[in-house]
């Protein structure tokens, strides 16, 4: 095999995060998509100017490039933002902030960058520590200057330094707790960075000897999250560069839940907080419903006055379109000349800069109308295969497919590509700021779609092995994060591997853990397929908020799984018992890192082919959804984790408790309910029986047996069962008199005895 079929530089036809963050990784062209860019670049400026929230809405198909967009973004103005990226959000609405704040302080602890693209030796997070120890320091340092001054500075000045930092800022936000203020400057310490961003991110599973070493009581309360997120746009203003929130992969927010709490923390940014270019990616279908739902309210703060838009305003909104031909041939040779290409062709002493395409490759490549990026790269990946494995291959089968002409493709319809849209230089009449509007084209002057290159079929690599392949990378990309997975991410992750792996339908719905516990800081979902349900909790809180959750779980009843990520540890005698007492009847699973890191791949796998990321994959059978969903939920490393098999148990039917022993059908017909229990007298001592004859005594009733009251005071039973064999009698003292039952009182119902070869009812 020729040594460039390793080399496939078309493979990668999507940002990923490991993309997003590793700048060694990203591979740009600025020509491509500059239109939309630069839109995103005025809002940037917009913010820093003005220090006004704003909000733009990237809308696109499967494939425009709208990551790619966002990672631009992030690697062009890294040095003068913060950036957060926050994709895949839960579906708990009340959940929705504490993931926002995990992904922001996350986001944060990526290093800074300097103004040559350079990686710094501190993270953003440090870095807006730094801004707000600047006014406490008497020299005007540039942050790399304050951060190698810093280090040399003893640990007793530090605290100092960070003492009346806090006071300051204690004076400007009196509402904000001293706890949070205090663990954003001891982020500033190297022996409590770590902890204070963990603190700071509201993770619940911290120690009591962690949380006093910080300096606080307890963790982030839920109630103060929101308190954070407004405090970090205000004090990012302070620092003198916006914060960039993107909110990618939201084709699971479709609820009027969902969407109602989006807008909630959408207002609290515009009007509680500040700093704030809060960009969100949705594919058109997405797009709509948003656009049915935001009220009146929202609209107005975020929109544009047209009194052709639904409530009046139209939301600012940026398109992605497909790429002209010229734009083609740009990407294309940007990914052939990738480092490993350049490498093997010197060493093959290969002058071609696209070896090993041909001219007519790319030409046919280039051929046509315009087409999204992804939908190019798939198309390049295969011709690419083709030349590298045509040494293998007939040479009359390589000249008929290099004859083969190209096909006309049906164009593409307008459901498929956005209204395109101009960007044009106008002035905001309120701000004097120069701002881009974007104008519709008149269909008149619109270009009309050209055929697609088809390119031809070749042998293809199986689907199993490709989803294999990106699998793998996705794990590990989740195992080089910093921060482990909250209660509220397993939930998520857990929720997208049943509904992976089993048969549909599967009915979810909430337990009532959240109805009755304010600080709830995990899931609880009952799922149910097949005839029987399973209930999944999870959380990672310590000490009385974990006692908390055991005591609504008192009732479990074998059906309930208790989801904890190990890095929350379990202590304390009160927890220990009521952990025993729950697991005495259903199942804890402490997760390691490992397992953690596949069902975060698995997440990451299942946005992406929501987003359509794997629809061109060159695959055999194709890349459909049912096709990836199929091969994922035979991925062995999903297939053997130990969460997927206590699922199942959890899930099977439970054994049904032993009961009273068979009966034959004649003796339940005959049995009656048994007669009300009447006091019976005290029982008389047995006394040696007289010498002289007397009347032969009768033998006490039966147990059970109903007696009718005779003339002489003697009791006799309505029937006797035959008497076992006796080899001596034996003389027994006449049973005491029963008093007769008055007259007017009824007497109770005459019970039946059973058939001999049932026995005496017991």
């Amino acid at each position: 095999m020729s040594p460039y079929a390793d080399l496939n530089p078309f493979t990668s036809t999507s940002v990923g995060e490991n993309d997003l963050w590793n700048a060694a990784a990203f591979v740009d062209v600025p020509y491509i998509h500059s239109v939309p860019f630069g839109a995103l670049r005025v809002v940037v400026d917009q913010v820093r100017a003005q220090h006004r929230s704003q909000v733009r809405f990237v809308r696109g198909a499967g494939g425009s490039g709208k990551s790619h967009l966002f990672s631009r973004l992030r690697h062009e103005c890294a040095d003068s933002i913060f950036y957060a990226y926050a994709p895949n959000p839960p579906l708990q609405p009340e959940a929705l902030e504490n993931f926002i704040l995990s992904r922001f302080v996350s986001s944060l602890r990526h290093p800074a960058r300097s103004k040559e693209g350079k990686e710094a030796p501190y993270s953003q997070l440090r870095l807006l520590a730094y801004a707000l120890l600047k006014p406490v320091v008497e020299q005007d340092f540039t942050f790399p200057q304050l951060h190698e001054a810093w280090a040399s500075i003893s640990l007793e000045t530090r605290k100092e330094m960070i003492h009346q930092a806090v006071q300051l800022l204690e004076a400007e936000h009196p509402m904000v707790p001293r706890s949070v203020l205090r663990c954003l400057l001891n982020i500033l310490r190297d022996d409590k960075e770590h902890l204070a961003a963990q603190w700071l991110s509201g993770a619940a599973y911290l120690t009591e000897a962690e949380l006093k070493y910080l300096g606080v009581v307890e963790p982030l309360a839920r109630a103060e999250m929101g308190i954070v997120i407004q405090l970090f746009g205000k004090l990012a203003s302070q620092a003198g560069a916006p914060v960039v929130l993107v909110l990618d992969q939201l084709d699971l927010v479709v609820t009027q839940p969902q969407l109602d709490e989006m807008q909630r923390l959408l207002f609290a940014l515009i009007d509680q907080s500040q700093n704030w270019a809060v960009l969100i990616g949705l594919v058109a279908e997405r797009y709509a419903a948003w656009d049915a739902s935001l009220t009146q309210a929202l609209r107005g703060r975020v929109g544009v006055p047209d009194s052709n838009a639904p409530l009046g305003f139209r939301l600012p909104v940026i398109d992605m379109l497909p790429i002209a031909n010229e734009q083609k041939r740009l990407l294309l040779d940007c990914r052939l000349g990738s480092p490993a290409l350049v490498a093997q062709r010197q060493k093959d002493g290969i002058t071609s800069a696209i070896h090993p395409m041909q001219e007519e490759d790319m030409a046919r490549l280039t051929a046509g109308g315009a087409i999204f990026p992804r939908h190019l790269l798939a198309a390049a990946a295969e011709l690419y295969a083709m030349r590298t494995m045509s040494s293998a291959l007939p040479p009359e089968i390589v000249a008929a497919v290099s004859a083969m002409p190209i096909q006309p493709q049906p164009p593409v319809t307008p459901a498929q590509v956005p209204v395109p849209l101009v960007a044009v230089a106008a002035v905001n009449e309120v701000t004097a700021v120069p701002v881009a509007v974007a104008i519709p084209v008149p269909a008149a002057v619109q270009p009309t779609p050209l055929p697609a290159p088809v390119v031809p079929v070749l042998p293809r690599q199986s689907l199993a092995e490709k989803v294999d392949s990106l699998f793998q990378e996705a794990v590990t990309a989740a195992k080089s994060e910093a921060d482990a997975p909250g209660a509220i991410d397993l939930g998520e992750r857990t929720r997208d591997l049943i509904e992976l792996m089993v048969a549909p339908p599967v009915t979810i719905s909430d337990g009532d853990i959240r109805k009755t516990y304010d600080n709830f800081d995990g899931s609880d979902r009952w799922f149910e397929w097949g005839g029987s349900k399973v209930r999944v909790v999870t959380s990672n809180s310590m000490r009385g908020s974990f006692i908390a959750v055991l005591e609504r779980l008192k009732e479990a009843a074998g059906d309930t799984l208790l989801l904890r990520n190990d890095i929350a540890p379990v202590s304390g005698q009160l927890t220990m018992e009521l952990l025993n007492a729950f697991k005495a009847k259903n199942t804890f699973h402490h997760i390691p890192a490992t397992e953690a890191a596949v069902l975060s791949a698995l997440g990451r796998m299942l946005a992406a082919q929501r987003e359509g990321s794997y629809e061109q994959l060159a695959t055999e059978p194709p890349a459909t959804r049912d096709n990836v969903l199929a091969a994922l939920r035979g991925h062995p490393l999903l297939r053997g984790l130990r969460l997927w098999d206590m699922i199942q148990k959890a899930h099977a039917p439970k054994a049904a408790p032993p009961g009273p022993p068979p009966t034959s059908v004649l003796s339940s017909i005959i049995r009656q309910p048994a007669p009300p229990v009447v006091a019976q007298p005290p029982v008389v001592p047995a006394v040696t029986p007289p010498a002289f004859p007397m009347a032969k005594p009768q033998p006490p009733p039966l147990a059970g047996a109903v007696v009718q009251p005779v003339a002489s005071g003697v009791t006799k039973p309505l029937a006797k069962p035959p008497a076992a064999p006796m080899s001596k009698p034996i003389a027994k003292p006449p049973a005491p008199p029963v008093a007769k039952p008055p007259t007017a009182v009824a007497r109770p119902p005459m019970a039946k005895l059973p058939p001999p070869s049932q026995g005496t009812a017991a």
